[in-house]
This record gives structure tokens, sequence and C-alpha cells, in this order.
């Protein structure tokens, strides 16, 4: 039930209101409402919402998205039902994140709970399951009932949840021994459910990033995790209608096999019998408002001859099936079922209906609010007029309510300041709120007045959903027979798997290496501290030698190089940190209004760079700071405030850029921001005349510039500047040799930002601390819409059906197809296949100045289809451009369909991607798998973490230099990382202290049953996990996290972690060697052991040892009649006793 908000209270006083609350609730309508703008059907709606569900229906995907924004700013049963992209065939599967919406839109309706449904025409068009369907799969499991775990686990899997070894996101369950987890498709969770036979013994909700259970519940409800939940008679009918059907190999496939449909949604309605859609899923009393019906006509209509001309295309191909015509309902279907006497017709402005004919006519007193656009003082004008009339008025004015508040007092106009609206504003009263409301809207007969930030300033702050961030590391959970692995001893080797070895009697585990000439080599579980999945190269490196010299040859060569490196940036950082530069001066109140303009909401990474940024211009030293972050994290948004800081000083800024793309889309941007402010931006590039050119320099000369943008351009001699003060480079790895030589001259004396888009490891960044000043925005981009991902075959009718759909909401699209060789034939195809269509072609062969013609008239929107290789990886960011269409997807890495997969959704519009793979083909298992992984970019998952990694070592890379790339391909970029903390702690004159990697041996199985932990993939990440124990507190939290996740821990792996401990502090202990036999230890101190004398022979006295000097000093610990098991429990307390006496 959603709490009333103070904004409702007062519409519902409204005699329009209260007419057609009354109409709908008795069932008298259809009816028409005139005088409403988008904010205030929001607002109507949710105040018919309040105690039920309802169903607003917008023209548009677009409107339906707004619409839902502001219905969500009054009620919290607030729903958005986005339209679904359906592949009719070939479809390998579908994105993720539309699916959940719509799931979790109808789950509320299908549970019963209060739902203010916020939808499109298309969507409401679109077929869906029986709402018993979807009713029957829901689960309802409670703590001590009989719930046999097999048969529950493949219903979740037919409800469609995905079968994984570990569950991350929703949609997942994974079986492990006596445990079940399941992350729900909606509601709260991950659960993890614990069996004592067939009992439910455990329920708990845990965290998906930690695993670890953080809180225990009596009973979970899990909702199906497809809107398309698949019984054996549906599956029954789909086997018999694809048994010669074509286009459908993957659903073949996947029945052959007993297993459900994939991407069942083109198959709805040959799977049930029947035909549905979302008002079957409505309560009978739900009232239904129609937003624009007019236009909400036009919609249906099209949308129904271009459905219908898809199928014919289909059909006529000798593909899909004649069912899929009825897919979508038809328009005359749609409004048959809208001539309802709970329908109620909302529009701006009055219109003669003309399909259905309404029964009363209702005229609302509304308008949308004034813009003030930042004019105070017409602000303050108005506001006193309106008190004047005694009519309430609520700011919602965000971050700036403060200021606001200030100024209009300034102004002559007092208003209360509060951070909550807990009550609806009084007559004559003035209320600021430091809340964000996505748009205004008054009604002037209620003396209710609301504006926000839009109407205030100019902009609204974005209610950007942010994705999640848990940088996990994928060191082992990717881990498979085939990867190539780094020792940090024996080098490079092919990891084959875990095998289990006794040696006289003691079971341990071992990996299982393959070195060159098929050597072999196993490691014991408890080094897996010293072995990483190699990453490096896009090339698979050369396997080391076992016993060879050239990998310590290679060693040795990165650590000179490294030190080297360490030793120079040592020196430059020095060197810089001793010249005085300017200190430019603490900020302005410019400044302020600069930075809160800004319209968006600053993630912390943003913020924390900008303080460090001013902090290093305000001091004398000379700046030179890296900004990391990727196209979209906010790096130009924090330059250009760098750059407005030194223009409130009088010094000139030059911003340096590798491409003339780029440097007119900075340009475009800086612009923008300056609008209200005396900055005078310039731009120079090879598009200029020579006239324009010689203008610019002789401005720059004199003064009248403030910031120029330019490529190169800007290094030449005749560049001159009147106060040159700071130096913005973006991409300064983009420009050749002899630029770089022309930058140095360039960058003396002043402050130097430079900025790069690609990420590298924060492992790197860590380990080079306090010998390069670096800023790392690491937080994703905040998409205010998920890119909605598919991946399917491809074809022609794809490709036409996608880019039509992009031109007709005035978009553009890139077509992606990394064959240069053919790329001009291909675009001849495109131009038959697209007649209507402007396309362009480009790649990186051409002549550059061609190239950039090309990409600018692109960007200015003179073409609407760029056909093109993977040139568009990086750099580009055209709003515009909301449709991606990659061809053989399969071919390309990871890490690059990520990079072209964040081309497109970079604005309000909901962006799209479709990756193709050629019809036919049989598919490599890690192609498969690299297309599967695409699927989840829309949230937080593996796939995303692969391919960042891919792109941290590429980072890496051109972070450090040619040189140094060469040496992480050969020895791998973790170990390299270690090596670079090692240089960098000796360049800094700290004291390297020696890695003693005890060993430690004691008579015990020690090691991880297959039968506790399956799976090898987990079991490898726990090994490593235990292998990184380091103190006590670390092996009592993974004793916790072990029985949490897998049960009772066994005794072979409570020995494995004991020793893992007793290892971790013979290292703090400078013990190089323990044995145990029988009731004896000996213990064997590193040579660099720096002991006290008399506290060590005080603790041995006190532990019943004797010390044993010699080449080598050793500690003898006996224990009479002790068990291995009770020596491995009292070495702890002894170690520690030794560790004091350094």
């Amino acid at each position: 039930m959603n709490a009333e908000h103070p904004l409702l209270h007062a519409l519902l006083k409204a005699p329009e209101y209260i007419r057609l609350n009354e109409i709908l609730s008795n069932g008298e309508g259809p009816v028409s409402v005139f005088g409403l703008f988008e904010a205030h059907c929001s607002h109507v709606f949710a105040a018919l919402c309040q105690k039920r569900s309802g169903l607003l229906i917008a023209p548009s995907e677009q409107e339906a998205r707004r619409l839902y924004e502001l219905t969500s700013s009054f009620i919290s049963s607030a729903a958005l039902f986005p339209a679904a992209e359906i592949a009719l065939v070939h479809a390998y599967a579908s994105a993720g994140e539309t699916s959940k919406t719509r799931l979790a839109s109808l789950m509320r309706l299908v549970l019963g709970e209060p739902a203010a449904i916020i939808t499109s025409v298309d969507a409401l068009m679109q077929r869906l399951a029986p709402k018993e369907v979807l009713k029957n799969a829901v689960q309802v499991l409670r703590l001590g009932e009989a719930r046999p775990q097999r048969p529950l686990f493949a219903q979740l899997v037919r409800s469609g949840y995905e079968p994984v070894e570990l569950v991350e996101g929703s949609g997942q369950v994974a079986l492990r021994g006596d445990i079940l987890d399941i992350y729900p498709s909606h509601g709260t969770g991950p659960y993890r459910l614990e069996y004592f036979d067939d009992e439910l013994d455990r329920l708990s909700v845990f965290d998906p990033s930690s695993q670890r259970s953080i809180e225990k519940v009596s009973q979970v409800l899990l909702p199906p995790a497809t809107e398309v939940p698949q019984d054996e008679a549906a599956i029954k009918r789909a086997i018999k209608a694809l048994l010669n059907a074509n286009g459908f190999d993957a659903q073949q496939l996947a029945l052959s096999g007993g297993h459900a449909c994939p991407a069942p949604e083109a198959l709805l309605t040959v799977l049930y019998e029947g035909r549905y859609s979302l008002f079957d899923y409505l309560p009978k009393d739900a009232p239904v408002l129609v937003y624009e019906p007019s236009r909400a006509e036009d919609t249906a209509a099209l949308a129904q001859r271009v459905f219908a001309r898809r199928v014919e295309a289909m059909l006529s191909r000798g593909e899909g099936l004649i069912e899929q015509a009825e897919l979508q309902m038809e328009s005359s279907e749609l409004f048959k079922n809208l001539n309802s006497k709970r329908t109620a017709f909302l529009s701006t402005h009055p219109h003669a209906e003309s399909k259905i004919r309404p029964v009363e006519t209702i005229a609302f007193s509304a308008a949308p609010s004034q813009r003030f656009l930042g004019n105070i003082t017409e602000l303050a004008d108005s506001l006193k007029h309106l008190k004047n009339t005694n009519a309430a008025v609520l700011l919602f004015a965000g971050e700036q309510a403060e200021r606001l508040r200030r100024e209009l007092s300034e102004a002559g106009v007092e208003a209360a300041l509060s951070k909550a609206l807990l009550r609806g504003p009084q007559a004559g009263e003035t209320l600021i709120l430091f809340k964000s409301l996505q748009s205004g809207f008054s009604y002037p007969n209620l003396g209710l007045y609301v504006f926000s930030e839009n109407e205030l300033f100019g902009y609204a702050r974005e209610a950007r959903h942010k994705r999640r961030s848990s940088r996990q590391g994928l060191i082992y959970q990717d881990l498979k027979p085939g990867d190539f692995i780094v020792h940090e001893l024996h080098g490079i080797g092919r990891f084959v798997g875990v095998e289990t070895l006794s040696v006289q009697e003691i079971a341990r585990d071992y990996l299982l290496l393959e070195y060159l000439g098929a050597d072999k080599l196993y490691i014991p579980t408890d080094q897996l501290d010293r072995v990483q999945k190699y990453s490096g190269s896009d090339e698979a490196p050369k396997l080391s030698k076992l016993g060879g010299s050239e990998w310590q040859r290679q060693v040795s060569r990165a650590k000179s190089a490294i030190k080297e490196l360490a030793v120079d940036l040592a020196k430059l950082y020095s060197q810089r940190h001793h010249e005085k530069g300017f200190a430019f001066s603490a900020d302005t109140v410019w400044q302020r209004q600069l930075e809160e303009s800004f319209q968006y909401t600053e993630t912390p990474d943003q913020l924390q760079s900008l303080e460090e940024i001013k902090r290093d211009m305000e001091s004398t030293a000379i700046m030179d700071r890296l900004l990391l972050g990727d196209v979209g994290y906010g790096k130009t948004e924090v330059a250009l405030r760098a750059a407005f800081k030194a223009v409130q000083d009088s010094r000139q800024v030059a911003f340096l850029v590798p491409t003339t793309i780029l440097a007119q889309q900075h340009y475009e941007t800086l612009k923008a921001r300056f609008t209200s402010f005396p900055v005078r931006v310039g731009l120079i590039s090879r598009f200029k005349s020579a006239k324009e050119q010689i203008e610019i320099k002789r401005a720059l000369r004199e003064g009248q510039i403030d910031i120029i943008i330019g490529t190169h351009a800007l290094l030449g001699k005749d560049i001159k500047f009147k106060a040159l003060g700071l130096v913005i480079i973006d991409e300064e790895q983009r420009f050749g040799v002899g630029h770089k030589e022309q930058l140095k001259t360039l960058k003396s004396n002043v402050d130097v930002l430079t900025l790069t888009a690609t990420p590298i490891p924060r492992t790197l960044h860590m380990s080079m601390s306090g010998l390069r000043d670096m800023s790392v925005i690491d937080t994703p981009p905040e998409e205010r819409y998920p890119v909605q991902t598919y991946v399917l075959e491809y074809s022609d009718s794809l490709l036409y059906d996608a880019v039509q759909k992009e031109l007709m909401r005035g978009g553009q699209c890139y077509i992606v197809y990394n064959q240069v060789q053919r790329l001009e034939r291909f675009a001849e195809h495109l131009k038959q296949l697209l007649p209507e269509a402007s396309i362009a072609f480009a790649h990186g062969q051409m002549n550059e100045r061609l190239l950039e013609g090309v990409m600018l008239e692109f960007m200015q929107g003179r073409f609407n289809v760029l056909l093109c290789s993977t040139i568009i990886e990086n750099g580009l960011d055209i709003a515009n451009v909301n449709t991606l269409i990659v061809l053989d997807a399969d071919r390309m890495g990871l890490a690059q369909l990520y990079q072209l997969r964040g081309r497109v959704g970079r604005s309000a519009r909901l962006g799209y991607a479709y990756f193709t793979f050629r019809r036919g083909r049989v598919l490599t298992e890690a192609a498969e798998k690299r297309l599967v992984a695409l699927t989840d970019f829309a949230q937080f998952g593996a796939g995303r973490e692969i391919a960042l990694r891919d792109l941290e070592i590429r980072g890496a890379g051109s972070l450090l230099g040619a040189n140094q790339h060469g040496h992480i391909a050969d020895i791998g970029y973790e170990y390299y990382t270690k090596l670079m903390a090692s240089a960098v702690r000796l360049a800094k004159g700290e004291k390297e202290r020696p890695s003693i990697d005890a060993v430690v041996e004691v008579p015990l199985d020690a090691h991880i049953p297959k039968s506790y932990i399956k799976s090898e993939v987990l079991r490898l990440s726990m090994y490593k996990r235990i292998a990184l124990i380091s103190d006590r507190a670390g092996l009592y939290d993974a004793q916790e996290e072990m029985e949490d996740r897998f049960g009772d821990i066994p005794e072979e792996t409570q020995n494995l972690m004991d020793i893992a401990f007793v290892k971790a502090l013979c290292g703090y202990a400078y013990v190089e060697m323990l044995y145990v036999s029988g009731d004896v230890a000996k213990l064997k101190f590193h040579k660099e052991a720096e002991l006290d004398g008399g506290r060590l022979l005080s603790a041995a006295s006190e532990f019943g040892a004797k010390l044993e000097p010699g080449e080598s000093l050793w500690l003898v610990y006996k224990k009479p009649a002790a068990s291995a098991r009770q020596m491995l429990s009292s070495l702890p307390a002894l170690i520690e006793a030794l560790i004091k006496c350094l």
C-alpha cells in the first residue's frame, strides 16, 4: 500500500479529480479528460493508484519511461512494462534487463500486489503467457517443510532460472551438495536453502558479492525467472510445431536435449493455447488511462503495419511459423479492450476520438510550470506575485536548494528550506526542497505551483540507475583446463586440472601443469598465491621449459626494465615537486555555480578526482596528474572544471586531443557548459581555413581566447599564448613520437592534466602511488536505461528491422563489419536493402583527412547509418546514435565487444545492441561463451569483469609504454604488477622485506574433497581463498564462509585451513621451513631473521623447545604423545610467541 504523498493531497480535493475518480471507480466510462500535460498525467495516475492497481498507456516507449519516472516520485507501486524486442527467427539470447523489468511488473499483478503499471502502445500489443501459467510457476518454501532438492531444482530451471556454479545475478540457481542458492527475479534475495535429507533445514538471504549469508528467514517466495515458463505440455506443443520449421536451430537443439526453449518469446503462440495480453493480468477494478489517444491510435496502426511486413518477409523466405503472426494483437482488438467503462483518455487539448466515443468529458484547469532557466530576478518577481494570490509554491531545487534560498532572500523573497516533503505546502507558503523532481506542474484553480530544477535552472538532475560495482578478482573463477598460467618460479605453463595424490598415505590436492615438451609439474594447492592465470597478451604465450634458463632471463629483463622505469619516475616526480609553479586561487562563486549546474549527480570518484586536481592546482608545485576513466565516466566534466578554475585566474588553457572529431566534440561540450559565463572557447583544426587559423592564433596570442581546443596543430611553433596556465592532454599515448617531444616544450613550467579512457588495473595504480599522481574514476557508467543487448544469427531482415526502428525515431546507427576489404561491397548491398537510409562507410585504412571528414559529417547528422570497422571502439560519443549492429561478433574479443557496446545508449534514449553471427556457422566453445556473456552486460557480471581485465592489460601497456608492454606479455600482468610494487618501494627508499614462502609439512590429509565441492572452478577459488589466509581473523572468516556456502567443513579441509594459517604465521616469524613428525615439530629460521636472543630463549623455554644453532638456526618443539592434529593445533601459539622475538 502506498503512503499518501503530500503532493497528492491537494489533487484529491479538486472537483475534476473527484469526478474522474468517481467515474472510473463506479465503471461509468469511458471518459475523456483534457487540459493535462505529461507531468499532470502522472500526478493524476498516481492519485488514482494509491490503493489499487492501474494502467497508464503512453504512445511511445520514451514517453512511457518518462511517465514512469514521474509517477515514481509520488507512489512506490509505480512499475514499468517496456516493449520486448522479439527476434522471430534465429534468436540465440535476448536482453536480460528488459525481460527482468517486464517480469517484475507482471509478478506484481500475479501476486496481487498494488501495481501502477506504465506501458507503451507497442508493449501493450504484444501477446503474453496466460496469467495462470505464471501463477502456477511461483514456489513458496517454508522452513522445516519437505521439498526434495532435485525436483525443485529441475522445476526452477523450467521456470527460466539459469543453472550456474556461482549465483551472482537475478534469475540464477546453483546446486552444491545439500545447499541450493537461488536469486529470484522479483522481490528480495538471493536466498540460500540448506537441506537435511529432503527437509529445508535453514533458509537465509546471502550477499552475492561476498557469497556470505547475512540474515535468516522463515519463508522464501520464488517467482519464475521468465515471463514464458514452460511446463511439459508447452514443451510438447513446441516440439510438434517445430518439427519441420526453419529458423529455430537453437530451440530445436534445446528441445531435442530435453531442455526448455531459449528465447521462447518468439514461440509464445505455439507454447500456449489461447491469446493473452496485459489486459488479462489487470484486476477488474483497475483504471486504465490512455495518454494522448490520437497519437496512440497512430502508433498502433503503424506497429500493426510494421509487424505484418516482418511476418510476411519471414514467411516468404520459408522461415518461421504462421502462428507467429498472432504474437501481436491488431489495433482493432487493442481499442476494443480500451472501450471500457474504466478507461479515461487523457490529453492536453480537446479532441474528437475517432474510435471510441466517451460518455463524459472533464476539463482540468492545469498548466505547465513557467520556465526561468536560472533568471533569479524573474523567478523572484513571479514568486512575489504568487504570494499575493495566496498560492502554495514548491521549489524542487536538489543540491542547489541552499544557494537558491540565499539568492531569493537577496531578491526580497523569503522561503523555508526542507530536506523532505513531510506535508503539502500551505496557502501563501513558498517551500524550497533539497529533493529533485523530473518536471514541474501547476493547478491555478487549486493555488498549487510546483517547480523542478528543469524550470528553475534549465536542466533536471538525471535519475540514473547506477550499476553495481563489486570489482572482485576473477583470477580463479574462470580458470579451466587448457588455460595458460604463470608460476613465479617455473614460468608459463598450461593448466591441466586438479588431481588428488597420496604421498606416504597423506592425501593432498595438486594443480597439474604442463610445460614445454609435455613436461608435467604438480603444484601443491598451498602455493596458489604464487600461481596466476596468465593475462598479458591477446596472443597465446610461449610455454616455458621446466628447469630452463629462459624464464629466469625474462624475469630478470623485466625486473631491470621495471627498476629503470621506477627510478626515472621517481626522479621526474621529485623534480616537478621541487620546481615552483603558479598557485591558483581557491574556488570562486562562479566555480560553485558552474559545478552546481551539472545536470547529473557526480559519482564519488569524480568528486575525489576533482578535489585532488584542485589541491594540485592551488599548490606552488607544478601539477602533472593522470586522470583515468572510460568514456562516459565523466572525465571531460572534471577536466572542464579544472579549465574553468584556471580561467578564473586569467590563465589560458590548452586542451590537446588526438583527432579532429574529439576536438569538435570537446569544443561543443565546453561551449554548452560555459554558455552562462564569459569564457571564450576557441577551436583550431585542419577543418579551419587558413584565414580562420591566422585569426585564432592572433586572438590566442593577445589573450582573447581563454581555452583553446585542438589537435597536434596546437603544437606548432607559431602558436603563442599570452598566459598559459594549464595544459589538458586527452589520450597522450595516441600522439606520435615527434609530437611528444613538442609536448615536453608545451608542458614545461605549467600544470598538466592528462586524460586517458583506457582503464589500468587498480593493483598497478596502487603499486605506482607515490611515483605518478593518478586520479581514477572507477565507477561504471550510470546508464539512464541499460542498453538492450541481443545475440542472434544474422539476417538481412533483422538488419532492416533494427535500422528502420532507429530511423523512425530520428536516430542514427552503427553497423560494424570488420572486414575492410569487403566493406565497400557490403555498403552497396546496404544501399539496396535500405534505400531510404543515407549510408556512409569508414575504416582505419582510409586517408586520415577523408576519414575525419566522414566521421564529422556523421556526427553532424548528415548520414544516419555508418558502416564501419571497429574504429568506433574508442573515443566516439554521439548521443543520437542508439542502435549498434555487429556482424561476425563471434570473431571478436569480449573486451572489444564491450567497448563497441559502450558507443550506444549514451543519452536519455533507449540503446539497442545486436551481436550477430553467420547463419549455419558452428560456434567454437569460446565464441559461444563470449556471446552468452554479452547478454549479461546490462548488469554487472563475470563477462564484464573479464572484458575489463582485457582492457586493463591494454591500459597498463598504454600507460607504461611499448617497452613495458612487452614485459607484461612475457611474464603476465599479475606477476608484473607484483614486481612493479617491489621496485617502487625500493625507488622510494623503503627497505624491502624478504618474501618468505614457508614450507609447512604436517602428516595429515589436507585438501577439499570433491564430494564437498563438486565444481572444480569453485574448488580452485576456495583453494585460492585459503592460500590467502594471513591472520587469525582471516582463518575464522574463511571458516565461516566455507561453512555458510558449502555446509559442515570436512576434517581434511579444516586441516588445510589450519596449515594455511600456520604457514602465514611462519612468514611473519621469518620461519622458512616447518616439519612435523610424530610428536616433534622442527622450525628453521630464515638467514635474514633478526631475532632478539633473550626473548627467543625465553619463548623456547616457555614452550619446552630447544634451539639448535648451526649453519641455519633451528627450533625443535616436542609435545609428548601428541597426535599430528594436536601438534597442528598447538603450533600457532608457539609461532606467535616467536614473532614477538623479532
